[in-house]
C-alpha cells in the first residue's frame, strides 16, 4: 500500500507530501468535499434554471429543453450518487418553481439520468479521439435517454394527463433523438473541457 513521505514535510506548515499518485489523489479528494458539493449545488441551480426558465414547451408532453446535461455531467465529474442528487433534486425544486407537485416517475428519470451515465463513465472516456469519444457518449446517453425521456418520463405523462402510452411514446420520439445527438454534443465537449481548480490548504504539521 502507498505511504506517505513524512519525512519531507516541515515545520513551516508545508502540505504533507506523498510518495505515489495515489495518496496524492484520495488526499485531495478528501480535502475537495465542500467544493464537489458547492460545484454540484451550481450544477443543480443550471439544470433548475434551463429546465424551467429555458425550454420551449411543444404540448403538454413535449418541451425542448438541454437540462440534463448539467445532471449528467454532475455524474461524471463527481460519481453516480452526487449525480442522482443533482437530478432529484433539480427536479424537486424545479416543481417548487413551477408550483405542481412532483411526478415520481419523473422525478426517477432524472436520477437514472444522473446515474447510468456516471456508472458507464469508463466505457465513454476510453477514446481520445474526438469523433469517437462522441460516438461513446452518444451510445451512452442514448440508452439513457431510451431508459428515462422516452421510458419513465413518458409513462408519467401519461399516466398524468390520461394519455395512451403508446401515442404518448411516438409523439415524444423525434425530441428524444434529437436531444440525444445535442446532448452528446454537449457532454461530450464541456466534459473534455472544462477542467475544476485543484484548491490546496495548507495544514500545520505538529
Amino acid at each position: 500500500a502507498p505511504r506517505c513521505d513524512i519525512a519531507s514535510a516541515t515545520t513551516s506548515g508545508n502540505v504533507l507530501r506523498c510518495s505515489s499518485k495515489q495518496c496524492i489523489r484520495r488526499k485531495m479528494m478528501k480535502k475537495q468535499s465542500p467544493y464537489t458539493l458547492a460545484y454540484a449545488g451550481v450544477l443543480i441551480a443550471m439544470n433548475v434554471v434551463l429546465s424551467r426558465l429555458v425550454s420551449i414547451p411543444v404540448g403538454t408532453s413535449l418541451r425542448l429543453t438541454v437540462s440534463s446535461v448539467p445532471v449528467i455531467l454532475s455524474g461524471m465529474w463527481f460519481g453516480s450518487i452526487l449525480g442522482c442528487a443533482t437530478g432529484v433534486l433539480g427536479d424537486l425544486i424545479g416543481c417548487v418553481v413551477s408550483g405542481y407537485a412532483p411526478n415520481p416517475l419523473i422525478t426517477l428519470s432524472a436520477a437514472l439520468m444522473g446515474t447510468i451515465p456516471a456508472l458507464l463513465k469508463p466505457f465513454m472516456i476510453k477514446e481520445h479521439s474526438p469523433v469517437r469519444r462522441y460516438l461513446r457518449f452518444l451510445a451512452v446517453i442514448a440508452l439513457t435517454m431510451m431508459i428515462t425521456s422516452q421510458g419513465t418520463s413518458t409513462l408519467g405523462l401519461a399516466l398524468m394527463y390520461g394519455m395512451p402510452f403508446r401515442a404518448t411514446w411516438l409523439t415524444r420520439l423525434p425530441q428524444t433523438v434529437f436531444l440525444m445527438v445535442v446532448n452528446s454534443l454537449l457532454c461530450s465537449l464541456l466534459y473534455s473541457r472544462v477542467h475544476f481548480p485543484v484548491i490546496e490548504t495548507k495544514k500545520n504539521v505538529e
